[in-house]
């Protein structure tokens, strides 16, 4: 080795040194900035909830309970339906019906189509001031539409569906009443709830009768069927 070799290799080598110091100290701060960036984003197991969920109102819990919601609609000269809204199942829809029912939207609303053995069909505004037969009857709504929503309900008789146009997303407060199953509509119209008491009116429904009133339960309870009277009239 020539001592110009010889000075070279010792001058190299400490800058060789503070090189490799240089790049271990970058690694470390890398990896020190990696391990505190980790530290400062919240891991959250299965078991753990947010802080924010962690106490509810009553209101929340009472809402969360409920999978079902009750009307009650006042058919002029007919009598009363109870139906009994899936808000578990159509919730959006749900939703949209029973704001129309709170606003007073279908008082005075008559019944525009009655097909037998098919549906009965109502919600068009319309139908307060126009003449039943007139070609317009069937095109109004409450001029908010609703999206479409699929679910497991199916087309049986007394199920309560939204009316719609081609586009899916079209329903706003026309809705319809199966007077029979009709598993042909499944998938295609959104079911969002059934008559569960006075489901022998919808058979007796005429184009031009009036939804004289409609209102939302705050609970209902089918009625008990009354025992028979004793034909013997008691004692001996």
């Amino acid at each position: 080795m020539t001592l110009k070799t010889h000075v070279l290799s010792r001058w190299m080598l400490p800058v060789l040194m503070l090189a490799l110091c240089a790049c271990q100290s970058q690694s470390v701060e890398q990896a020190q900035a990696s391990n505190e960036t980790a530290s400062e984003t919240p891991v959250q197991t299965p078991l753990q909830q947010p802080a924010d969920n962690k106490k509810e109102s009553p209101a929340s819990q009472k809402e969360q309970k409920s999978k079902v919601a009750y009307v009650k609609m006042t058919i002029k000269d007919k009598g009363d339906l109870v139906i009994e809204l899936d808000l578990k199942e159509a919730p959006k829809t749900c939703e949209n019906f029973l704001n129309l029912v709170k606003e007073g939207f279908y008082d005075g609303i008559r019944f525009h189509r009655v097909e037998p053995n098919f549906v009965i069909q109502a919600g068009d505004p319309q139908s307060k001031t126009l003449p039943m037969g007139h070609p317009q009857l069937g095109t109004g709504g409450s001029g908010r539409n609703i999206k479409f929503e699929p679910n497991n309900l199916k087309h049986k008789r007394g199920a309560i569906g939204m009316a719609r146009a081609r586009d899916p997303d079209s329903a706003s407060s026309q809705f319809y009443i199966c007077l029979q199953d009709q598993p042909r509509l499944d998938g295609n119209y959104v079911i969002f709830g059934k008559v569960v008491e006075g489901i022998e009116i919808i058979d007796r429904v005429q184009i031009g009768d009036t939804i004289q009133k409609a209102v939302v339960l705050e609970k209902w309870e089918p009625k008990k069927p009354t025992a028979p009277s004793n034909p013997s009239g008691g004692g001996k």
